[in-house]
């Protein structure tokens, strides 16, 4: 895959490969294996073959995966061993699909890769030649490319963060001396563009506003770039490119072994000639003479998305630009669908560039074949595009509304930027690379502990990259950062499983990070939530982080109304006091009082009184107040109990069916059962037929003959008023549930069968 496109396709296949294979295996699976083994020793013989060949296969993929890394291999011997190590397995797993994640952020753009393959260089360079392949993030680390930053002879200096200072030493075409422009600043904020003053008063050439043919460009097999890595050859390409009218500028930049970046490579052209200029020599600050002609207004130079481009001229090299025509706001300004450089070379000149080197690492000397074309192109180009995009400018432009002028107002503004050294305040983590913009973007719930430790391990982190120079992903990703800040490992142990794969930088100060992870842990437990301190940022606010990067754009705000504090509110706005935070209660204080008011709250119980002289002065209370029951009317008189006739069924207790003997004092001989006897079915039938005929009401028979209803008197039902019946005062309310509550009982529930008896048939 040489591109981000290529690989849906790739994706496509490997799933519908995989999707059939799964389907394959659970058709294996569903089949009857062992009755087939015993059905053909042959095809016994055959599984157990491949089941081996699988399993010593598996054990290659598993040890193959943990090279490298603190995981062990598991050994799959046989069936049994898959069960026995299974956890192994997926751990194993787990990691690799970590990676795989990471390989394609890292190919999508998301996270920068280091270098790409190198396999094209020639012959003559296979003694310097490295290993292929497409870098991972567990590869940052120590750069395995001596450090060229080291034999500067201006020392790299992360720790300052005092206000950048301009590497100018002279000022060719100055409408403002160089002195003069350097003690202009604005206090507490940093110095000004020194080229403020003419960059702001630069004016196209008359030819820009005109409309004439494109110049052709040289042929690219006929034609090659020349290297320049010496001083002489800087000055021998300065004498050739004060003849130009316009030129083509472009920077091949290096972040990850870096903590503030290196420029690796500049491309210039002209209508002739290409030059790719070695920035990382030790005298890369004696480039400050090309300022002759990047300062001269009366050479056009062209750039594409020149927003970085301009703050990596001034850090590293002394460069400024004035009369600067950037290609991307010209690509804005006629509503191109796509604004990048690859686009324009397609639709001008119809060259596919390779996008692969994008994300190289350009440290690399000497420079691959591939990666030199790559470089030579994004410049060769770049004069002829511009002869289009001129034309079609003028072509569109309206009185009122001249594009020319709209693209340089914008290309005079990002010339106009000036460098600042990138530093977070570490309280409320705003600045470039702060922890807040980390955790705005990364919608995480952390506790108090947790977003301690967030923040101190963060600030860790950033001290370690600064002080060897390197990016903050060398010493562990973003994704571990947040790991960690929710373990809070304890212990070395925990920590190395947390971070792993463990960098060498990380491992090397183990005993350190895990310090800071316990005393954060401790200051955490009173200090602030997360939710505590965010707040959506104001307009201002807004506009600084859009503005802002990591290269430090612009200088972070210090007004409290650009990032205010956050206030939290002691009542939900939406659910009331629904959500009152109460203290948890104690297991003792929960099973004798919260169990208590659950009863309460469930049942209308009366006040319980607490102890047992409590009950019984309430019962003894009671029962004087209480007035004396009145007797029940005696319907009979009772008989002795010596010459009572009872039945078995009126003794026997509560029971289904009460008889009808029960109720009478005297009852027949004929419903008498004797005690050794069982009523019959077709008895106990009869009895609850006679019983509810007896329970039936009879309808009063009446002579009379019924009046038939008056409608015209009757009153009115639908505007009836409460006081117009006295219904209306003593009906009872509507019951929407009770037909539902008359309703026939169900299907009786059968018996189930008893084990180890059955259902005699007749």
């Amino acid at each position: 895959m040489d591109s981000a496109s290529d690989f849906p396709p790739f994706q496509q296949r490997l799933t519908s490969s995989l999707v059939q294979m799964t389907r394959t295996v659970g058709q294996l699976s569903a089949e009857d294996l062992s009755f087939h083994r015993t059905s053909s020793a042959e095809l016994s013989e055959s599984i157990d073959e491949q089941s081996g060949r699988i399993l010593s296969l598996t054990s290659s993929l598993l040890k193959a995966a943990t090279a490298g890394t603190d995981l062990p291999a598991p050994s799959l011997q046989d069936e049994d061993s898959i069960e026995d190590n299974w956890r192994g397995v997926v751990d194993v797993i787990d990691a690799l699909l970590e990676k795989a994640d990471a390989c394609l952020d890292e190919f999508t753009g998301v996270i920068k890769r280091l270098s790409p393959s190198q396999q094209e260089q020639s012959a003559a360079k296979a003694t310097k030649k490295t290993t292929s392949k497409f870098p991972t993030i567990y590869d940052y680390g120590p750069s395995k490319i001596p450090k060229p930053q080291l034999q500067f002879e201006r020392p790299v200096d992360n720790a300052n963060v005092s206000p950048f200072q301009p590497l100018l030493r002279t000022k060719p075409h100055a409408m403002v001396p160089l002195e003069e422009s350097l003690k202009s600043t604005d206090a507490g904020t940093g110095n000004r563009n020194p080229y403020e003053t003419e960059i702001r008063a630069a004016k196209y050439p008359e030819s820009t506003y005109a409309v004439s043919p494109p110049v052709p460009y040289q042929p690219w097999e006929s034609t090659t770039a020349t290297f320049v890595d010496t001083l002489e050859g800087v000055k021998e390409m300065l004498k050739e490119l004060k003849s130009a009218k316009e030129i083509a500028i472009d920077l091949e930049h290096h972040d990850v072994h870096s903590y503030h970046g290196l420029v690796s490579l500049m491309q210039i052209s002209t209508r002739e000639k290409d030059w790719v200029v070695d920035t990382l020599k030790p005298w890369r600050e004696e480039l400050q003479m090309l300022n002759e002609v990047f300062a001269d207004p009366s050479i056009l130079k062209v750039f594409h998305g020149s927003s970085m481009d301009i703050i990596w001229l001034q850090r590293d090299l002394g460069l400024y630009v004035v009369g600067m025509f950037d290609t991307y706001h010209a690509a804005c300004a006629l509503n191109y669908p796509k604004r990048s450089l690859k686009f324009l070379l397609q639709k001008f000149v119809n060259f596919e560039a390779d996008k692969k080197y994008q994300m190289a690492d350009w440290r690399i000397r000497p420079l691959p074949d591939g990666m030199f074309d790559y470089a030579r192109s994004d410049t060769h180009y770049l004069l002829h595009i511009f002869d289009h995009l001129r034309n079609e400018l003028v072509q569109n432009s309206v009185p009122g509304n001249n594009l020319i002028d709209y693209v340089s107002d914008n290309s005079k503004n990002e010339a106009l930027q000036r460098y600042e050294r990138s530093a977070y305040d570490t309280a409320k983590g705003q600045g470039p690379g702060g922890w807040y913009d980390y955790l705005c973007r990364n919608p995480v719930v952390l506790s108090k502990e947790q977003f301690a430790v967030f923040k101190a391990v963060h600030q860790w982190r950033d001290e370690v990259a600064r002080e060897e120079d390197e990016g903050v992903q060398c010493v562990f990703p973003k994704h571990v950062l947040f790991r960690v800040a929710h373990a809070m490992p304890l212990d070395l142990g925990t920590l190395f499983r947390t971070l792993s794969p463990v960098t060498p930088i990380t491992k090397d100060r183990a005993s350190d990070l895990l310090e800071v992870i316990k005393n954060a842990k401790i200051e955490g437990a009173t200090g602030p939530e997360w939710r505590d301190v965010y707040v959506k940022p104001t307009k201002a606010g807004r506009a600084v982080a859009a503005a802002g990067t990591e290269q430090g754009l612009l200088t972070p705000p210090t007004a409290e109304e650009d990032f205010p504090t956050a206030e939290r509110c002691d009542v939900s706005q939406f659910w009331g006091a629904v959500l009152d935070s109460r203290e948890p209660l104690t297991p003792p204080q929960y099973s004798a009082v919260a169990s208590a008011e659950a009863l309460r709250l469930s049942l209308p119980l009366p006040p319980m009184p607490r102890t047992v002289s409590e009950a019984r002065d309430k019962l003894t209370d009671s029962t004087s107040t209480k007035p004396p029951p009145k007797p029940a009317p005696v319907e009979a008189p009772e008989e002795k109990e010596e010459n009572k006739i009872f039945t078995v069924k009126g003794l026997g207790g509560p029971r289904k069916r009460k008889s009808e003997q029960a109720a009478s004092p005297e009852p027949d001989e004929a419903d008498m059962i004797d005690i050794g006897e069982k009523p019959s079915k077709k008895q106990r039938r009869k009895e609850k037929k006679n019983k509810s005929a007896s329970q039936t009401p009879q309808p009063e028979e009446s002579n009379e003959e019924a009046e038939p209803f008056n409608y015209e008197a009757a009153a009115s039902v639908l505007h009836a008023r409460p006081a117009q019946s006295a219904t209306f005062k003593t009906k009872r309310p509507f019951n929407p549930y009770a037909k539902a509550l008359e309703a026939p009982s169900g299907v009786r529930k059968q018996k189930r069968e008893t084990p180890g008896k059955s259902f005699t048939f007749r």
